[in-house]
């Protein structure tokens, strides 16, 4: 069986995983690996040289055996952690092992695990993790010199068109329960002179639970797109849209693609206050809108007439996030080649 030097692996290329696997594997020239760990793949992730888990937290158990065993074997593993956060959450034993458990392998030789929230914005994930950077999902439109900017589709051609000159506010990406539909569809209901000033588009893959969420919106005057888009579709409907819906319930708090799309094509993100993200716009200056969850009132003033928060700084613009980018390779460079 031949030896792959070089490894990047996901359990999945469900949702944002795929995007991470393309854009990792291509950045640092490693082999794309997905699928459940059999013998083959077992052997490929004990065997290669360099590995980098893009998404630990779906399968911690296998990323500790192969971290430890690996570690044995004197190799070099790199591991993004998504939801540092549960780390410290109260009120079960679970989340205190997980705590214990990552400030042990801080310690481990040849292990690097890194959340994708920078240590600035949150220092406590100092406590446990190696190193804090930015999403990928915050950088991946950059080449390395500019943005990228996504082409025109039918689908924000469309939208764009039946919003006419009201603003278009976009909730996209998978549409489930921590999206905090439910908290618009209630402000949307309460005050209906919202769709004379902007136009909702709900787009995205939903399921059983947000699928009524989804017939409120409907009825309320949204435009729903109850399918799997296309990242062409979903960048599209992005950098069509004067506002983004980030505004998730208070049990998803952690790094968003969405968000860090937005924040790159220019858009300005609707937030929760006191999440991990409205943390992150305040240190880099991100313009965005940032509202109490379940605080209708709040909520319909800024989707009638609102304005950014931080409406005096104009964010961070290809330079910054081309930074963000460097950063991320040195950091992930540095663990992978053992110089952490």
């Amino acid at each position: 069986m031949q030896i792959v030097n070089r490894v990047v692996y996901v359990k999945t290329c469900s949702g944002h995983k795929g995007s991470y696997l393309v854009t990792l594997g291509e950045i640092f020239g490693m082999q794309k690996a997905f699928g459940r760990i059999d013998t083959k793949m077992a052997y490929k992730l004990l065997a290669c040289s360099e590995l980098l888990f893009a998404t630990l937290d779906e399968h911690i158990f296998s990323f500790v055996f192969f971290s430890l065993a690996r570690s044995l074997l004197g190799k070099n593993t790199v591991a993004l952690f998504l939801r540092p956060e549960q780390c410290f959450l109260p009120g079960k034993a679970k989340y205190r092992m997980k705590w214990l458990l990552f400030r042990a392998l801080r310690h481990l030789p040849g292990l690097t695990v890194v959340t994708i929230t920078p240590f600035n914005v949150v220092d406590r994930y100092a406590q446990v993790a190696s190193a804090g950077v930015h999403d990928p999902q915050y950088w991946d439109l950059h080449d390395g010199m500019s943005v990228l900017w996504p082409k025109e589709t039918s689908l924000s051609a469309h939208v764009r068109s039946m919003a006419g000159r009201k603003r278009l506010c976009t909730a996209t990406g998978v549409l489930n329960a921590g999206k905090g539909l439910e908290f618009l569809a209630d402000t949307l209901e309460q005050f209906p002179e919202i769709k004379e000033h902007t136009q909702i588009v709900v787009a995205g893959s939903a399921n059983a639970h947000t699928r009524s969420l989804l017939k409120r919106l409907s009825d309320a005057g949204s435009i729903v797109v109850d399918r799997l888009l296309s990242d062409a579709e979903l960048l599209s409907l992005i950098g069509a849209s004067e506002l983004i819906w980030a505004c998730y319930d208070p049990r998803y708090d952690q790094a968003s693609g969405i968000f860090g799309r937005a924040v790159q094509l220019g858009s300005v993100p609707i937030i929760r206050e006191g999440a991990i993200v409205s943390r992150l716009a305040s240190e880099s200056g991100i313009p965005s809108f940032q509202v109490r969850y379940g605080a209708t009132e709040q909520l319909a003033q800024v989707l009638i007439a609102g304005r950014p928060t931080t409406t005096d700084l104009r964010g961070p613009g290809a330079v910054e996030i081309g930074e963000w980018r460097r950063d991320f390779i040195e950091v992930v460079s540095a663990g992978l080649a053992g110089k952490t």
